[in-house]
């Protein structure tokens, strides 16, 4: 969830700056293109990563839920 989080925020960062109305670092539009692409590429990985952490964190708790030797409160 930690990766997913930072891929978060880089791809922000990155999306901001393929942006067509800012002027900071690139300014061909063939360059800004793909600067937005890739923002959105790591938009795509850092959700594909949530996704896994909270389907990983699901399977445990039904694993634990159907265990009929777990103790604790169900």
């Amino acid at each position: 969830m930690t990766i997913s989080i930072l891929l978060g925020f880089i791809a922000a960062v990155v999306s901001l700056l393929g942006l067509k109305c800012t002027n900071v670092g690139l300014s061909d539009e063939d360059e800004k293109m793909k600067v937005a692409v890739t923002g959105g590429f790591l938009f795509i990985l850092g959700g594909l990563c949530s996704m896994v952490a909270v389907s990983w964190y699901a399977a445990m708790i039904t694993a634990e839920f159907f265990n009929p030797l777990y103790t604790g409160t169900k």
